[in-house]
């Protein structure tokens, strides 16, 4: 899909009590540029301990990914992971977003990534990461950079964690 906006940038977006927050700007952009429907799907990342989030037409690119690569397992006669497309679209919620690109974490993936008052969202491509910004600051196995951005935001907005 050659013609898809991709995420990029980053931003630490206040969290509500309910569990409200905003796409950053140039996040939501992009996901109105490559989906006709104002709606993300959220899930856990597959490697590190936040969310992942995408735009609804990623899905079909990423099912016809999986479709793929589970033709070319059976074409060596490799093992077939039949777990991920469960992983892929049974274990993500689907949020709909507001003009201002303002949506509701689905509570289970909230208390997963352990998202509070703060939410630190990075852009990846055809994704977008959302992280707890404690979490990501203690992580040692997380990029350097992304943690530098992450504790920068918050000391320039005042953030004590």
């Amino acid at each position: 899909m050659a013609d898809r906006e991709l995420f990029e940038g980053f931003a630490l977006q206040a969290v509500d009590l309910k569990g409200r927050v905003a796409i950053p700007a140039d996040l939501r952009a992009a996901a109105e540029r490559n989906s006709d429907i104002r709606q993300i799907v959220v899930g856990l990342h597959p490697e590190d301990p936040c969310l992942s989030a995408h735009d609804l037409s990623w899905s079909k690119e990423k099912y016809d990914r999986l479709d793929r690569k589970e033709a070319l397992a059976e074409e060596r006669g490799s093992e077939v992971d039949t777990r991920a497309k469960r992983r892929a679209f049974g274990q993500v919620e689907k949020a709909p977003f507001d003009d201002s690109g303002r949506f509701v974490i689905p509570p289970f993936f909230r208390m997963k990534a352990k998202i509070g008052k703060w939410a630190f969202f990075n852009g990846s491509g055809e994704t977008f990461d959302v992280w707890a910004p404690e979490v990501l600051l203690a992580d040692e196995n997380a990029d350097p950079g992304l943690r530098e951005i992450c504790e920068y935001l918050c000391q320039s907005k005042g953030v004590k964690l």
